[in-house]
């Protein structure tokens, strides 16, 4: 039985300690730590009849307080639930002190300096966990994460596979005039940068917004999505010989954008200081602190998610498309963890990810520095639909419309 230390005390924190709590006999014990003990502390009141769980506050952009902290908790992986600009500072904790790493997104080596492709921050440390016996597993969330499983597993299933689509669109509603699901600042980055995807043999570029497309989604029926870039389409494209076309299309509804674009118009989505009677304020941080905390939305939420992955190729030199899925219902996310679907979807795959790493019968144990694709599909597809994210498997030409 593993001891694990979950570095973050939101949404999907949430979700990885009750999903950890509901399998006591991997899983020994759990100490939950950020900047905010309160927040720890109303996680570890849900979990604490399940298992020994203890708190601590933590900054978790210092490694040496991060590796002090696996030493003394004596956690074998460390769950980093945290904001992406932590990632390397972690990852050089769990060095330090001896602990396996898995996260849920892609680094930002400067805080507050969003990244196109930065996954060459973390790729870097894979012979240093090799050499020291150690595993880390990179963004095991759900997208990116699974939709990378899906990607991979559908690869095989093809003579030859063309093209990529991820998508995911969700289709529920937390009742509010504007929200955002994680972290304010993430999620308003990324939405905002050039949208990127991959086309014969090179990468292509356009304004955020601009290329709008139509799919008919099982569940939620004809949804409009926007293209924009996502991280998992650069592995996904260094990873997948073949690919003529990657791209990554996201359900933004015209009221949200519309918010986004009067953010922007008036600066509060700049991330340069601006000075307010001689202190510095950055814009998008302080907005950050208006909005609705996104761990708070779960009560509220109808509806579901959808999130998947689009495959065309060739079968014995016939085009198929085929289109693996699942769909989450906010409601009976917040139900059985306390947090929305989005946050379920993220912190449901991580856990799962630690399953496997503790299994001598996977190759997700293997030391070295891993993304999703590099390692066998089938345990990960099995476990998720035992653990609360099944998925289907149907005709991707179903989804025209």
């Amino acid at each position: 039985m593993a001891r694990i230390l979950i570095l973050g005390a939101g949404g999907v924190a949430n979700v990885i300690a009750v999903k950890i709590s509901q399998q006591p006999g991997t899983f020994s014990s759990l100490c939950i730590a950020s900047r905010n003990p309160v927040k720890c502390s109303k996680i570890a009141a849900r979990v604490e009849t399940a298992l020994p769980v203890t708190t601590a506050r933590i900054d978790a952009s210092d490694g040496a307080s991060v590796a002090d902290l696996i030493r003394k908790e004596g956690s074998s992986i460390v769950m980093n639930a945290a904001l992406p600009e932590h990632n390397l500072p972690i990852m050089d904790a769990c060095l330090e002190a001896g602990a396996h790493y898995i996260d849920t997104s892609a680094p930002e080596p400067v805080a507050g300096a969003y990244e196109l492709f930065a996954y060459r921050w973390q790729l870097a440390y894979h012979e240093r966990f090799q050499e020291a016996g150690l595993t880390g597993l990179l963004s095991i969330g759900f997208d990116p994460g699974v939709t990378n499983v899906f990607a991979a597993h559908l690869a095989g299933t093809f003579d030859q596979i063309q093209s990529i689509d991820i998508i995911d669109c969700n289709g529920g509603s937390h009742q509010l005039p504007f929200a955002t699901n994680f972290n304010p600042v993430t999620n308003l980055q990324e939405v905002t940068q050039p949208a990127l995807w991959w086309e014969n043999g090179k990468w292509k570029e356009e304004p955020a917004f601009q290329t709008k497309k139509t799919f008919l989604l099982p569940g939620l029926g004809p949804s409009q999505l926007t293209r924009l870039y996502h991280e998992e389409l650069e592995t996904l494209v260094e990873r997948i010989t073949g690919l003529e076309r990657a791209q990554f299309w996201m359900g933004l509804s015209k009221d949200y954008i519309r918010h986004v674009e009067v953010l922007s118009e008036t600066g509060l989505l700049s991330m340069e200081p601006v000075d307010h009677e001689g202190i510095p304020i950055v814009p998008l941080e302080f907005l950050g602190k208006t909005l609705p905390d996104p761990a708070a939305l779960g009560s509220g939420y109808t509806g579901k998610t959808h999130i998947g992955c689009l495959a065309r190729g060739l079968v014995d030199g016939q085009r198929e498309a085929r289109y693996m899925y699942n769909l989450c219902d906010h409601e009976k996310a917040f139900a059985e963890t306390g947090a929305h679907a989005v946050s379920y979807t993220a912190g449901v795959p991580p856990v799962v990810a630690a399953e496997l790493l503790l299994s001598a019968h996977t190759d997700w144990n293997k030391p070295g520095i891993w993304v999703p694709e590099d390692l066998p599909t089938a345990p990960m597809l099995s476990r998720l639909s035992n653990r609360g994210l099944p998925w289907q498997l149907i005709d991707g030409d179903k989804l025209l419309f």
